[in-house]
Parts: C-alpha cells; sequence; structure tokens
C-alpha cells in the first residue's frame, strides 16, 4: 500500500486530534477531582464557630462541657463528672447576653483563669513539645550568682567595676625604652660601657641630648662604682622623678568671684580645639560653670567647630563672626565670664605658626585686653603641643614662650607615638611643666601630668601590654 502525502498528511491530524481529546479530558478529570470533598479528611470549620462555641459555654447554651478525668484523690461520680462546671458569676455581669460572639469571645479569654503548670490534656495543647515545654520543672536559678549577690549584701557594699588607673599613654615610648635599657645595663662588663649605652637609650625615647646628660651624670653621681642594673634602673627613676618635680607647680588662682582666664595657644593642627573642648568639660566637673572664647577668627568653620564641641561638653560659647578681632571677642567673652559668675574662661586662639611675627603680635594684644580688664589674667598660658613632633616642638615653645610668658605646656596625641621621653626635655630646656596630656578622642580622654605617675608608667615592665586606644586627635 503506498501512502501519498495527502494521506500523511490526514494521518497526522487524526493522531493529534485524538492526543488533544485526551489531554483535555484527563483536565476535566483532575478539575472534578479538585472539587470533590474527601471523605477522610474533617471538613474545615467556619470562621466564626470557635467564636460562636466559646460565647455559648459563657451563656450556658450550645453542647454540654466534655468531661473531664479528675486528678485528685475524689473521684466522685460519674452524674457529678457530666455535670457541667458552673459559670463564675463575674462572667455573666461582664458580657451582656446580647454581645456580639466576637466581643463575648474575647472577653471571656480575658476573664478565663490562667492555667496552671500542669495542664489538663484535653486539646489545650495539642502540640507535643509545647506541652512537654510546659511540663518541665522550673530550672534552678545561679546559685553562684546568688551566692556572690548574698556574700556582697553581707559585706554592706554594692558590686563595682574597678576604678580605673591613670593613663598617661607611655606604652610606646615605654615598649622601646625598657628593651633599650635592658641591653645598656645587662651583659656589659666596664662602667663606662653601661653608663653609653645609658645615653643611648635616653636619646632613643627622644628625651634630649642636654637632658639625656644630665640624667646619666647625675645617675653617676650618685651611684660612683656600683654597677648591678637594678640599682641603676632605681637611680635612673629617682633622678627623672627629681627633674619633673623641680619644674612643678600648681595652677594659678584668681580673685575670688573672679574667674580663672587660660589663654591657650599652638601651631595649626595640634589638636587645640578639642583639646579646649577636653579642658572645659573637665573644669565643668571639677570647678564649675565654664565659657570659651572662640577667638579663633581666622581658620574656616573654627568657630562652628567650636560650637559644636562646647555642645558636647556643655560649656558656654562666645562668638563674633569670622574676621572679627580676637582680641575683641576675649573682652567679650571675660565680660560675659564676669557677669554669669563663670568658674573658668577658655580662650581659643588661631593656630599660627611660630615664625610668623605679626601673628605672635595679635597673641600679645589679646594677652594686653584681657589683663587690662581683669588684673593678673590670663592667669595661665598654655601651650598645646603635637607629641608625635617630638624634638621638633622645642622650638616652638621657645618662640611662644618669648611672644607671651608660657605657664604650662599640654601634649596631644601622646598615646600615638614612642616619643614620650620629651617630657623630660620641655622641663629640662623649657623648665615649663607639663599640664595636661592627650590620650584619646573623647571628652575624658585627658589625663592630669603627675610627675610620679610618669615615671612609674615609663618604668613598668608588663608582660603583656594592652594596646592603647588608638588616635590621632587630641
Amino acid at each position: 500500500m503506498v501512502f501519498t502525502g495527502n494521506m500523511l498528511v490526514a494521518l497526522i491530524a487524526a493522531v493529534g486530534l485524538q492526543i488533544g481529546l485526551l489531554s483535555l479530558a484527563l483536565l476535566i478529570e483532575l478539575s472534578e477531582r479538585k472539587r470533590r470533598p474527601r471523605s477522610y479528611l474533617r471538613p474545615p470549620k467556619p470562621a466564626g464557630a470557635a467564636a460562636k462555641t466559646r460565647a455559648d459555654q459563657v451563656h450556658g447554651r450550645g453542647r454540654k462541657t466534655a468531661p473531664v478525668r479528675p486528678t485528685g484523690a475524689h473521684h466522685g461520680t460519674l452524674h457529678e463528672l457530666e455535670r457541667p462546671e458552673p459559670k463564675p458569676p463575674t462572667l455573666a455581669a461582664e458580657v451582656p447576653a446580647h454581645a456580639p460572639p466576637s466581643e463575648a469571645s474575647e472577653a471571656a479569654a480575658a476573664a478565663e483563669p490562667i492555667p496552671s503548670r500542669q495542664p489538663e490534656r484535653s486539646g489545650a495543647f495539642e502540640d507535643k513539645a509545647q506541652l512537654r515545654r510546659a511540663e518541665e520543672p522550673e530550672k534552678p536559678a545561679d546559685r553562684v550568682t546568688e551566692r556572690a549577690v548574698a556574700q556582697d549584701e553581707r559585706a554592706g557594699t554594692e558590686l563595682a567595676l574597678p576604678s580605673r588607673k591613670p593613663r598617661l599613654g607611655l606604652l610606646r615610648t615605654r615598649q622601646g625604652f625598657l628593651q633599650r635599657l635592658r641591653s645598656a645595663i645587662t651583659g656589659r662588663a666596664r662602667l663606662d660601657e653601661i653608663y653609653e649605652g645609658l645615653e643611648e637609650a635616653l636619646i632613643g625615647a627622644d628625651v634630649g641630648v642636654e637632658a639625656s646628660l644630665h640624667l646619666v651624670e647625675a645617675v653617676r653621681s650618685r651611684l660612683g662604682g656600683e654597677a648591678r642594673p637594678d640599682t641603676i634602673r632605681e637611680a635612673l627613676k629617682a633622678e627623672m622623678g627629681n627633674m619633673l618635680t623641680a619644674v612643678a607647680r600648681p595652677i594659678a588662682e584668681p580673685a575670688a568671684g573672679a574667674p580663672l582666664v587660660i589663654m591657650l595657644s599652638g601651631v595649626n593642627g595640634v589638636g587645640k580645639t578639642t583639646t579646649i573642648a577636653k579642658l572645659a568639660a573637665r573644669f565643668k566637673a571639677e570647678r564649675g560653670p565654664v565659657v570659651v572664647a572662640a577667638a579663633d577668627t581666622f581658620r574656616a568653620a573654627a568657630i562652628e567647630q567650636m560650637e559644636v564641641w562646647c555642645q558636647r561638653a556643655g560649656a558656654e560659647i562666645v562668638k563674633q563672626k569670622q574676621g572679627s578681632d580676637p582680641a575683641a571677642v576675649a573682652f567679650d567673652a571675660l565680660k560675659a565670664a564676669t557677669a554669669r559668675h563663670a568658674r573658668v574662661l577658655l580662650i581659643d586662639t588661631a593656630g599660627r605658626l611660630q615664625t610668623k611675627v605679626n601673628l605672635m603680635e595679635e597673641l600679645k594684644k589679646i594677652a594686653r585686653v584681657v589683663g587690662r580688664e581683669l588684673p593678673g589674667a590670663p592667669h595661665e598660658n598654655w601651650l598645646v603641643l603635637d607629641a608625635t613632633t617630638g624634638q621638633n616642638a622645642l622650638s616652638q615653645a621657645r618662640l611662644f614662650n618669648e611672644a607671651v610668658t608660657l605657664s604650662g605646656v599640654i601634649l596631644a596625641k601622646l598615646d600615638s607615638t614612642a616619643k614620650g621621653g620629651m617630657v623630660l626635655a620641655i622641663a629640662r630646656q623649657l623648665n615649663l611643666p607639663v599640664r595636661f596630656v592627650g590620650v584619646g578622642e573623647a571628652l575624658e580622654d585627658l589625663e592630669p601630668f603627675d610627675p610620679g605617675d610618669f615615671v612609674e608608667e615609663l618604668f613598668q615592665d608588663d608582660e603583656t601590654p594592652v594596646s592603647p586606644r588608638g588616635s590621632y586627635a587630641a
């Protein structure tokens, strides 16, 4: 039998038609099965059935309460067990008879008593995991905590964190200095070699040549021919303490009722603005109200920056527009501090290079104006130095001291450098005390300088040092 082209086309069309009819019949059958209810599944309850059943139980209508298996010693009769529980007298007053089922269910749920730790197995806990958690006994309290609290109460004190020791940010300086000191005073037989190594260790810590030579000669004259490492170390500590104590002096006190006027100066970028904010926060906590004179009218946004810091520190600020006369700002601030009975007045000045004669004359003018208004002011002239510059800061201090007689130095960023020995160079060459040291960026990261604490921390031999909070601002 020979199939022609038309016959093949007709055959293919017939087969495709049959397949399409079978697919259509299969889809119809599947859709009918989905609509057909399944006998082995419980039909879903209407949305309001649960609320209606609960409302009927509250009002005493509907089906009877399911019998509950007694859990106590009294079993009772079957008639007593099947008797529905009497409804509480308060429910009838709380839920009116004409209330809708939804409101009745909510009121009944709020009025029902809280189930006990051992619930009845009557469908309230259908989830086995939830039932198991409810039946678990309560875990005993932490005995260690209770014992610690009991001991603390008997002692009559409160649990408190240990007080923080003074932190002068000498970790990096100490690590390098102690390493050089050990290699200098140990393992050498001749006394001259020991003192030569000691001098190198001091210069490496940025103590300076003049201060290093003075300390070595003082130790040599104190010990004579003694060459024990521990003796040399203790003698060096004592001489360092003597050098710093010789220049230490307290902060000047103003006349009764007058504010303490402190003028701060420094070159650009040493951290003078943030140091003033830290001083304001400290003096406010120790002395009382503080006023800040925003006399840096040259640098762009300097007044706005100082205003933000004063808000953080809780200090008042006296300011004028940019480009105003700094001496006029200082004069207005002194008047305001006196009228407001402020205890401290901090005068911020513009950062300037120590080689600019006209800018140094501007500092002299500010000092003359406040001194004419308040005799003896400014009571303190402090220079803010960047500790990371090391010996280069000494030239700055010399020229500033010639312009306005300095009464102290503040070392900013001391925790970010290994040149902490410059404190001794400042004391020896400039005869100036270090008032404060900056050891971080927060307002509380300004530590008062103490010669004894400095020497002890410099020689503190800690095997596992903790890294300081690195910062690059005062």
